[in-house]
């Protein structure tokens, strides 16, 4: 008879069938190791189970005797609490770079490792979407490579996707031919509830740009050497910059809010942010921003609760976007009317 083997087998049955409130009895065990092939005894049932506690002090089991009663065992060493595998479902659930399959296995894997009372309710709690879930199967893949290479100091190249008007992924193009970008990697920052790469572009060197992962090939790992890192880049830094982690010109803005906007303020740019010129309905942020069309966009969104104070050419660039998107919108209506009029006629 193998004794490892049957010592294993016992261990992984009080592990994965038992727990303080789901307990088993020495006939269940016993039941369970003959249909293993590994008939035991109820003495040297106790022994093995003394064996497998002697041999990790770290590992619990309660073992509830009584007279009259059959002897029950509970296992009662996790990894996780059940709080903490709850709060682990729920991120894995919510997360919108993982894809709905890969969350499902996750998931299953996570309630595997709490006790059997435990499973059948540890389940999301958070509701998501599944429009909003990446489709990307192999972001685990494509993880995996840029941490490696950046790990081995190299270079990777890939090809990056973007949908076309059939919602289908399709790579990106240059000069009509499928490009294959050269980088040298540095981060994945997880910003936004979205994966992203740091990197630089070979050949425009100078900057650092970024890539979603969840838009991105399984990367090949390349012989040479990425470009070092200069001594200005903090990627924290970065991540805190790179507002919305769209590319644009780095600028210390003053905003002026409503009281009722600091959820929100605080929410984007953290509890750091320093708020000066309280006044009875405002008050004023000056805060380090990548000025770009996105940003514009954010500050839109609060219909006029939040205004650019400074600088004046960041505030006259935003009027130009307020005023280009009402010019476009009154272009299109316009552009309806008159293909409804026309095909009436």
């Amino acid at each position: 008879m193998d004794v490892k083997k049957r010592i294993l087998l016992l261990k992984d049955f009080l592990q994965e069938n038992s727990d303080e409130n789901h307990p088993v009895t020495t006939a269940e065990i016993i039941s369970y190791l003959n249909g293993q092939g590994c008939p035991v005894s109820t003495v040297t049932l106790r022994n093995d189970i003394q064996t497998i506690l002697d041999a990790d002090p770290d590992d619990e089991l309660e073992i509830t005797e009584k007279e009259g009663f059959a002897t029950t065992y509970g296992w009662l060493s996790r990894p996780f609490e059940t709080p903490e595998l709850e709060i682990l479902v729920d991120a894995v659930s919510s997360a919108q770079f993982i894809s709905q399959k890969k969350s499902n296995e996750l998931i299953g894997k996570l309630v595997k490792m709490a006790g059997p009372s435990v499973r059948e309710h540890l389940q999301p709690q958070i509701i998501v979407s599944e429009k909003i879930k990446a489709p990307n199967e192999q972001i685990y893949y494509v993880v995996q490579e840029i941490k490696k290479a950046i790990r081995e100091n190299r270079m990777i190249s890939f090809r990056y996707y973007s949908y076309n008007t059939e919602k289908k992924p399709v790579p990106r193009r240059k000069d009509g031919k499928i490009r294959t970008y050269h980088v040298s990697p540095y981060d994945a920052i997880w910003n936004n509830d979205r994966y992203y790469l740091v990197c630089k572009c070979e050949p425009h060197t100078d900057d650092y740009t970024t890539f979603r992962i969840d838009r991105m090939d399984t990367p090949n790992i390349l012989a040479e050497k990425r470009k070092p890192v200069t001594n200005d880049y903090n990627p924290q830094d970065y991540a805190d910059k790179v507002f919305g982690m769209y590319k644009g010109r780095q600028e210390n803005v003053t905003l002026r809010c409503l009281h009722s906007l600091m959820d929100q303020v605080i929410d984007k740019f953290g509890k750091d942010v320093i708020v000066r010129n309280v006044k009875t309905n405002t008050f004023d942020i000056t805060v380090p921003v990548s000025v770009s069309r996105t940003f514009y966009g954010w500050v839109a969104t609060f219909a006029g609760e939040m205004h650019i104070v400074g600088p004046a050419h960041v505030a006259n660039t935003f009027v130009e976007f307020l005023n280009q998107a009402i010019d476009d919108t009154l272009g299109a209506i316009e552009y309806e009317e008159l293909l409804e009029k026309t095909g009436n006629e």
